[in-house]
């Protein structure tokens, strides 16, 4: 502990040396002749035509002068919103923050979402098999990982059956991806309980800037065969829409020796609709529909010897969804928006015998008005209906009662507050929610931003979040396998109807630095303290006359569990020529819980990410992605190094044809272990070659 601390101790000085660096550079810029008066007003004829003498003389400069002219700095200014739930940059934005764009997606090479998200710093994304995947920030990560938020278009995709998300149901369009906000750190204050270790949301681009054809196909080793399509068009009326349609079957992953059950196929299609009623209004209207097999390979218990048993199912998944947002101006500086959607998912195990059914209903409100010269405010309120239908699948996992509703109400206050006029900023707020889970929660933070010139951008922080209890938490039963000592005796794992919300006090700062147009990076630093984490207590063994009779071992789930999580994250992107671009990331972490908990060692201590995007020769462009991850220890998974590679040729102005080698340098590698509570199987990713045609017009 006391080392984590010194650590942590030592890279905020490093970072207050830095900042005090930075303030001087700024003072003597300051210092120096402007080309525009201080305030950046011109109050009189005279200061009207003094800036035009000034102008004038600028247009008579040449080249080596005007590159001295101070200009804004495009990284730091790149669109975000999921920080503060309104539009902002990444310079003015108090938190650690990563923006993957579409061209971004374009050029990794990635089919799926959890794929994208592996070139984001301080993410941990691990493939459990072809159809499932482990995914973190900033540690305790587990393919039922409950502390991280995701959205779509604002629509909040985590399950309150564990808190977590069913990764193989979230999909998207990839070509319609406008970015992915990837926030580290608690999100809490705005966006409630799960926010916790960070915040991923998915923001798809309007059906105004999606008009016209697209199609794309492709098939490959892995990749057995994949299909998109996207129109877009608008009525007379002013009205932009689109509608779209997608779908892929991947193949099996591997395991040594034997035949595994995890393919994977998915059909998806959808519409959105965009209009702009008056200058003041904007509505957009969308909906998606899935419907596909996720196969899984468990070990779970019988009760009869061997007392074990294989099972393959055939996992059905069905889903749709519908969203509706109405967002009005009411002015520069102050707007409030609506929004209201509905969710339902369908998930079966029919060898299991067990099944999901469940409906969400959501609206949120939030307006944002300033308060005076300095304050800028934002605050909203929240519903959430989820309701569930369970069919048990008795002797292996069953939840009491069989059929729940859970009613969520949240509200939220939040302000911006300016000390210093484009320099100093203080955020302060907090989330307010209470549910059938938990009584009442509240989060709050309090952020400093310091940008001492339009180059840099120094800030702290300092955020309470909490992960509220959840449908299996209180009322789980799942039966697992026996233990080789004791062949015939089954522990049971129970739910806790006294479990509390997990706590979290995180403390972070960073910096970002853009010191020319081309090159810019991004450091950020964290230290988080848990309390109160999941964990379990074995009780006295009993004999269950059943049926089926069974000798078990009660495993209860309590709060008896607490540690520490620190680390750092740095991010760094070089443009050496107009054609040839680096990125590269480096994300450290140590995690420090207690003996026995299910996420000590699950995730690694060094990850390492470099691409290069280079365009050659006119229609050509040449991508290479080299990653590396550490080993993880509480998964008996060794590190691993992987290279993909793209090769893409434009072929004419509408048609572009690509060819990929992924996961180059081993044959087939794991990535993350079996899940020790549903007993589901891991398996080995593979190296892939595949090839697509896009059509674009």
């Amino acid at each position: 502990m006391a080392r984590g601390i010194g650590i942590v101790r030592l890279i905020y000085s490093w970072i207050g040396v830095v900042a005090l660096t930075i303030g001087l550079d700024a003072r003597s810029q300051a210092q120096e002749p402007s080309l525009l008066p201080a305030d950046g007003l011109v109050d009189s004829e005279a200061d009207r035509a003094d800036d035009l003498d000034k102008l004038l003389d600028l247009a008579d400069r040449d080249v080596s002068q005007l590159s001295q002219v101070k200009v804004t700095a495009p990284a730091l200014q790149a669109e975000v919103s999921t920080v503060s739930r309104q539009k902002s940059t990444i310079g003015r934005s108090p938190a650690a923050v990563f923006v993957i764009t579409n061209e971004m997606i374009r050029r990794s090479s990635a089919r799926s979402i959890p794929e994208v998200l592996r070139m984001a710093p301080g993410v941990h994304v691990a493939r459990v098999d072809a159809n499932k995947w482990a995914i973190s920030i900033r540690g305790l990560n587990g393919r039922f990982a409950n502390k991280l938020l995701v959205q779509i278009d604002g629509r909040t995709v985590y399950t309150p059956l564990f808190g977590g998300v069913f990764w193989d149901v979230q999909d998207v369009l990839l070509e319609d991806v406008e970015r992915i906000e990837v926030v580290r750190g608690p999100g809490a204050a705005v966006w409630g309980a799960n926010a916790v270790n960070g915040v991923i949301n998915i923001l798809t681009r309007s059906a105004a800037d999606t008009q016209g054809a697209f199609v794309q196909g492709g098939a490959g080793t892995e990749e057995r065969g994949f299909v998109g399509a996207r129109y877009g068009g608008t009525t007379q009326n002013g009205i932009a829409w689109r509608i779209y349609g997608k779908g892929f079957d991947r193949d099996r992953g591997f395991l040594p020796g034997e035949r595994t059950n995890d393919q994977w196929s998915m059909g998806r299609g959808g519409f959105r609709a965009d209009w702009e009623p008056t200058c003041c209004d904007k509505i957009t209207l969308q909906g998606d529909f899935y419907d596909g097999q996720a196969n899984s390979r468990s070990v779970i218990a019988n009760p009869s010897a061997p007392f074990t048993r294989v099972v393959d199912d055939p996992v059905d998944v069905v889903g749709g969804n519908a969203l509706f947002r109405w967002t009005h101006a009411l002015d520069d500086e102050s707007d409030w928006s609506v929004q209201l959607y509905y969710d339902r998912t369908e998930r079966e195990y029919p060898v299991l015998g067990f099944r999901e059914d469940r409906e969400t209903f959501d609206v949120d409100f939030q307006h944002r008005l300033p308060v005076g010269d300095r304050h800028s405010v934002i605050w909203g309120l929240g519903y959430r209906n989820s309701r569930d239908r369970i069919r048990n699948s008795p002797f292996f996992i069953t939840l009491d009662p069989d059929r729940f509703t859970n009613d969520e109400f949240s509200y939220f206050l939040q302000d911006e507050i300016t000390l210093l006029e484009d320099r100093l900023y203080l955020t302060i707020g907090s989330k307010f929610s209470h549910s059938d889970y938990s009584p009442f929660e509240y989060q709050p933070t309090a952020r400093l931003l310091w940008t001492p010139s339009e180059r840099h951008s120094l800030w702290a922080s300092v955020s309470r979040a909490v992960r509220t209890p959840t449908r299996a938490d209180e009322g789980v039963r799942i039966t697992q396998v026996p233990t080789p000592a004791a062949p015939g005796v089954f522990p049971q794992l129970l739910g806790n109807r006294n479990t509390v919300s997990e706590d979290l006090i995180a403390y972070e700062a960073g910096i970002r630095v853009q010191p020319t147009d081309r090159f810019s990076w991004d450091f950020a630093t964290f230290f988080h303290q848990y309390e109160d984490l999941q964990d379990t207590t074995a009780g006295v063994p009993f004999f269950d006359p059943g049926p089926p009779a069974a000798a078990l071992v009660p495993v209860t789930l309590g709060n008896g569990f607490r540690g520490h999580t620190y680390g750092a994250e740095l991010a760094a992107n070089y443009e050496l020529t107009e054609d040839w671009r680096l990125y590269g990331a480096y994300t450290y972490l140590r995690d420090e819980l207690d003996s026995g908990s299910a996420f000590a060692g699950s995730s690694p201590r060094n990850q390492l990410y470099f691409q290069s995007s280079w365009n050659f020769c006119c229609d050509w462009e040449f991508d290479a992605i080299w990653r590396y991850v550490d080993n993880l220890p509480g998964q008996a998974v060794a590190a691993y190094h992987a290279i993909d590679l793209r090769l893409s040729w434009h072929a004419t102005d509408t048609l572009e044809l690509t060819v990929v080698a992924r996961h180059l340098l081993d044959s087939h590698h794991p990535e993350f272990g079996p899940d020790i509570f549903t007993g589901n199987q891991t398996t080995e990713v593979e190296n892939a070659v595949y090839g697509l045609a896009t059509w674009r017009y």
